[in-house]
């Protein structure tokens, strides 16, 4: 059998949760995925829309903390900021894919897709690591007229590497290894890692999307717009996101218990947990939700609460009846 750059390359410590495909190979947290496949030319909108929200690194998965968020960028020169179409990563996790991707590792490989067939990977790859990720904003894609896609912006350079070929970062990616640490995860959030990371997330990171959206994102100005996220405009996740935005912390308890999905059961106690160091993106978006939701008069209930049977199931998506989970409605605007 022919061996591949993945069958001698050390796979990171936080990388070995990951599901991997028929071949072996790990399934990075931002491709297309399914029961039956894997797509790794693909990058799915609706799980970068998770990576944002969460702040995790689009090939583990998993949280950035403290650590520098890394991009790979085109430009020469000093970099103190950048805007790019794809997630950002952990500086182990970049340096493991730059040896084992086909289009990172070799000079010669070419992009595949309908839209960039023919592109060639530049002879130097960069990668620079930035403070933080400032802003997640929707933009029209310029590949496909009509369609919005996701772009992440990030400031304050604190490190770079490049290469020609692989072989010249072999003793730094030894020493990422030997550093690698474990991120603080609290339990919430280990759920909604796992349910992300998992390869039958009801298709393509369903479940954990709508999360991101309750937590906040459904506030990003033409979130619905973006790219795979048309399933998700029939059901009130702005709704439910502004009850965890402006409900207190016994109302959004109690939406989470009593909801039948396992990411909304723990993704209000991951916004309450997280109150005061929130992603930056997902502070911008909640305060955009300040002014677009409108806190409910206990004594004037309104929103869908009051226009369904009160035996019906609960507009909010929970799966409990209306009167036993929102009697008094949700606000809607």
């Amino acid at each position: 059998m022919r061996r591949t750059p993945q069958d001698s390359v050390e796979l990171p410590r936080r990388m070995k949760h990951l599901p991997v495909d028929r071949r072996g190979y790990p399934v990075i947290a931002t491709v297309d995925r399914g029961p039956q496949a894997v797509d790794f030319g693909a990058i799915s909108e609706r799980r970068k829309l998770a990576l944002a929200t969460f702040d995790w690194c689009a090939v583990c998965g998993g949280p950035f903390a403290d650590e520098a968020r890394w991009q790979m960028v085109m430009q020469e020169g000093p970099v103190p900021e950048a805007v790019a179409g794809e997630a950002p990563v952990h500086e182990v996790c970049a340096l493991y894919a730059a040896q084992v991707c086909p289009f990172l590792f070799s000079p010669q490989s070419r992009l595949g897709d309908e839209f960039r067939k023919g592109m060639v990977r530049d002879a130097v790859v960069r990668f620079v690591g930035f403070e933080s990720t400032s802003s997640v904003i929707a933009h029209e894609s310029g590949l496909q007229q009509g369609v919005h896609t996701l772009h992440f912006a990030h400031q304050k350079q604190v490190d770079e590497f490049s290469y020609h070929s692989p072989d010249e970062i072999q003793d730094r990616f030894a020493d990422a290894l030997a550093n690698e640490r474990d991120l603080p995860v609290s339990d919430a959030e280990q759920v909604l890692i796992a349910l992300f990371n998992r390869l039958d997330d009801e298709g393509d990171g369903a479940v954990v999307t709508g999360a991101a959206l309750a937590a906040g994102a459904a506030f990003a100005k033409d979130v619905f717009l973006v790219q795979g996220m048309k399933r998700f405009t029939a059901k009130p996740y702005r709704a439910v996101a502004g009850l965890l935005l402006k409900g207190s912390a016994d109302e959004v308890l109690e939406f989470s218990n009593g909801s039948q999905d396992e990411a909304f059961r723990v993704v209000g106690p991951w916004v309450l947990e997280r109150a005061d160091t929130m992603p930056l993106p997902l502070q911008q978006w909640r305060k955009r939700g300040e002014n677009m939701v409108r806190r409910s008069d206990p004594k004037r209930p309104e929103g869908p609460g009051r226009s369904v049977s009160k035996n019906a199931a609960c507009p909010c998506g929970s799966g409990r009846k209306a009167r036993r989970c929102h009697p008094a409605g949700i606000a809607l605007n």
